[in-house]
């Protein structure tokens, strides 16, 4: 897009009835022909698509939304990729972590929860009746036996004895289930030998008796094995819950250690042998029961409640900090930390991101462009390889930002992290590069503002929003593009990028300080900051002399820097003219001159008017004869060709002279300039020739259109003037006698006559511009062709005639 009106350089237009060469028209319009012809444009679907197309710009926001859905994809793609690895795995490098997490230590959590869970008290319900169902079982059994050895007539016999006894084992069921406990037949026997009887009875009960008054339990539970563990010891009654006593489970008596239960102090117990003593020992065991039983509803219940009420165990983890050092194995926590790193990442849905980022970024260029159509003094045009280079420029400082930030997450904040805090090189990166390389290739200041911010909202989407790197990405930005803004040399782009940075070392200052006042270590990250913004700005300037000539070549745009090395006049163009036209190359170098001045007095493009007038005429070399500044005194080619072929090899030398310039990428403003430094101009001579020639021969026909150049005619300020140059330059060496009078006839005949035929209609020239231009080629023309001093003439060697200084100081020639 051109602040030089509708078709600005590069900008060419066919009209009809012109013919330009196949070389540079648009082959695009066969596909478009292949597309008319499938009719889809005549069908409902297709006029209703083209009435939204026309009324919304259908087409040209969906390209735009796919654009920023890929780049934002481009955006939010993470560089750090994470390996898979299995416990006791060999770690091949170090892994280190790309994101700041806390991770819940599962292992340590559950040790502190068991830890709690072990601090808890159990809850054990006291049966003080416990034991009465014991002697019930005692007396029962007892009696229940006692009856059965009594009724049977034991032989006095010690062998028939000892079968009776053997026979009354099928008993030992009936005694088992009625004491409720398993009897070995060692014991069973032994019972029966002494016919159940009351004495054992009662030493059983007395045993019982002794024991009830303990707290007992049954350690079968695990939990009731901790001899150090707390209790609280409840009483049941038929009332409810009793009185509470808190205690040891040491302090109880365990029904599984019977060295916890002596039967020494036992009435009747010492009497016994020691067999027998051995006997009731183990049968009295045997009967042991707790009186106290674990609740354990109530103790899950209260478990639960303590579980939850751990605070999980936190690990707090740095961005790039060493997970698994390099050589070590891999371990269990290690699995769980890049587990979560890898649920974090798939958590946050990029996709999604994506998506929004881009819709945001579609209404934010739709906002500003229906701004800038409305408001803008100068109508915003932009041409279609514009919005391309300025898509190609946005990805290109994306990739590079987020390739600079992996580079220095990956090598210099681990290493200078505690000196240089982290957004200081985030500040370095050369995000001013974009609105360099723009404001170098378009030449619309409202353009690169609007990229300019479009570019500082990528790179703080990119940074999770980071208002303050938006605001630098503008500023910097901006006075980056000014810099650059009709630069002549490529010094000036190095200059641009220390203005760049500069200005951008200023906001960082002062938002850094609004944001952070008062903090520790201000003025050691102030300093940081500072630096690395001024760094990002000659770091900006060196990517952009980097990419500007491969985007000048990749998109054919010609910038002044390329515009200043044409002018360099050893370009081969330039010497193979010197050769071939030496006329034609004074004829340039002179209208250049005329050029160069006109620009700078009307506020154009001054290099780019002298490079288009030294390039002007180069098709002229292809018949060089047929010009009659390459003319030799007393020949001319014209005479011995037709008007109409003198025509042909005239409006030749456009064609050639573009197809030159094709052929030597001179660029689409220099092309521009060679079709439009003519116009449609009438070539009067030799149309007057062929009016003659007609007259003679009644039977032609001579048409005026015939005689004309086939345009365009100046689309731009700079080929206009290239057009009133030429011409003005070209009458005025035909002059004998260029006086000061007859240039200044020809300078305002050349003008008005232009002006007269429409040649300055389609460029954006205003009245004042032409009074500006005429006073200048006035003034140049005087320079160029003043008259000189008469020196002393000679003749076969000799002087003819010597005038006195006093005679000849008012003489001219």
């Amino acid at each position: 897009m051109s602040l030089l009106g509708k078709h600005g350089p590069g900008n060419s237009r066919q009209q009809d009835g012109i013919h330009i060469r196949r070389k540079y028209m648009d082959h695009s319009l066969n596909f478009l022909n292949w597309v008319n012809q499938l009719g889809f444009e005549r069908s409902f679907l297709g006029r209703l698509a083209y009435f939204l197309d026309k009324k919304f710009s259908i087409r040209m926001v969906s390209i735009l939304f796919l654009f920023s859905l890929g780049l934002s994809v481009l955006m939010f793609y993470d560089l750090e990729l994470i390996g898979e690895y299995s416990v006791g795995e060999i770690a091949p490098v170090d892994i280190k972590s790309p994101i700041n997490l806390v991770i819940t230590d599962e292992v340590a959590t559950e040790a502190n929860r068991l830890e709690a869970e072990r601090s808890l008290p159990v809850i054990l319900d006291y049966e003080s009746d416990a034991f009465e169902q014991v002697y019930n079982r005692i007396y029962k059994s007892f009696r229940i036996m006692r009856s059965l050895v009594h009724e049977i007539k034991w032989p006095t016999s010690e062998i028939r004895r000892e079968e009776k006894i053997k026979d009354f084992m099928v008993y030992k069921s009936t005694f088992v289930k009625e004491i409720g406990n398993e009897v070995s037949d060692h014991i069973f026997e032994w019972l029966v030998v002494n016919k159940f009887s009351v004495r054992i009875e009662n030493i059983l009960i007395r045993a019982v008796s002794k024991w009830s008054n303990e707290k007992t339990i049954d350690s079968s539970d695990a939990i009731l094995r901790d001899v150090d563990r707390k209790a609280i010891v409840r009483e049941i009654s038929p009332s409810g819950k009793g009185r509470e006593l808190n205690m040891k489970l040491g302090e109880i008596k365990n029904i599984r250690d019977i060295s916890q239960f002596s039967m020494e102090d036992v009435r009747g117990f010492s009497v016994l042998n020691d067999k027998d003593r051995d006997r009731v020992a183990k049968l009295a065991h045997i009967l042991l029961v707790p009186n106290l039983t674990l609740n354990k509803q109530e103790f899950s219940e209260r478990q639960k409640k303590v579980r939850d009420g751990v605070l999980p165990v936190q690990i707090s983890i740095k961005k790039k900090q060493t997970i698994v050092m390099k050589d070590s194995p891999v371990q269990p926590l290690h699995l769980t930390i890049l587990g979560e790193i890898r649920n974090i990442r798939s958590a946050q849905r990029t996709d999604f991101l994506s998506l929004f980022s881009a819709l945001l970024l579609v209404e934010l260029v739709i906002i500003f462009f229906s701004f800038l159509r409305r408001y803008s003094r100068n109508k915003v045009n932009i041409e279609t390889k514009d919005i391309i280079v300025m898509g190609v420029v946005t990805t290109l400082v994306v990739i590079l930002t987020r390739l600079f930030a992996y580079v220095v997450d990956s090598s210099l904040i681990e290493k200078y992290g505690e000196i240089i805090p982290p957004i200081a090189y985030l500040c370095a990166a050369p995000v001013a590069a974009g609105p360099m390389l723009v404001g170098l290739l378009i030449s619309s200041v409202e353009i690169v503002w609007v990229f300019t911010v479009f570019l500082a909202a990528v790179m703080a989407i990119m940074t999770d929003l980071n208002t303050a790197f938006f605001l630098v990405s503008i500023i910097g930005g901006i006075a980056g593009a000014q810099g650059v803004f009709s630069c002549k040399k490529r010094n000036d782009i190095y200059r641009a990028g220390v203005r760049a940075g500069l200005t951008s070392a200023i906001a960082i200052l002062l938002i850094y300080t609004l944001e952070h006042m008062g903090d520790a270590n201000i003025l050691r990250s102030l300093f940081w900051c500072v630096f690395g913004g001024f760094f990002g700005g000659i770091m900006s300037s060196f990517v952009a002399m980097t990419f500007v000539p491969l985007l000048e070549s990749a998109f054919w745009y010609t910038t002044d820097i390329k515009l200043l090395e044409l002018s360099n006049l050893t370009h081969p163009l330039m010497q193979e003219m010197m050769v071939k036209a030496p006329g034609t190359y004074q004829h340039c170098m002179n209208v250049g001159n005329m050029c160069d001045g006109a620009a700078k007095e009307i506020g154009a493009n001054p290099l780019l008017a002298k490079v288009m007038a030294y390039y002007h005429d180069i098709g002229k070399m292809e018949h060089a004869q047929y010009f009659i500044e390459n003319q030799r005194p007393g020949y001319n080619a014209h005479d011995h060709v037709s008007p109409h072929m003198s025509k042909t090899i005239i409006v030749a030398h456009v064609k050639d002279g573009a197809e030159l310039a094709i052929k030597h990428k001179l660029g689409r403003p220099i092309v521009d300039g060679i079709l439009q430094h003519h116009g449609t101009t009438l070539i009067s001579y030799f149309y007057n020739k062929a009016l003659v020639e007609q007259n003679a021969d009644v039977t032609g026909s001579v048409e005026e259109s015939d005689f004309r150049y086939p345009g365009p005619k100046p689309q731009f300020k700079e080929a206009a003037i290239v057009m009133l140059a030429d011409s003005i330059e070209a009458t005025a060496r035909s002059l004998d006698e260029p006086t000061s009078g007859r240039l200044n006839a020809i300078v305002e005949n050349v003008v008005e006559s232009k002006f007269m035929d429409g040649q300055l209609d389609e460029c954006n020239l205003s009245i004042r511009d032409l009074a500006d231009i005429k006073e200048i080629f006035k003034r140049l023309l005087q320079a160029m062709y003043h008259h000189r001093l008469d020196y002393p003439h000679m003749r076969d060697g000799k002087v003819i005639a010597v005038h006195s200084p006093n005679k000849t100081a008012g003489k001219r020639t």
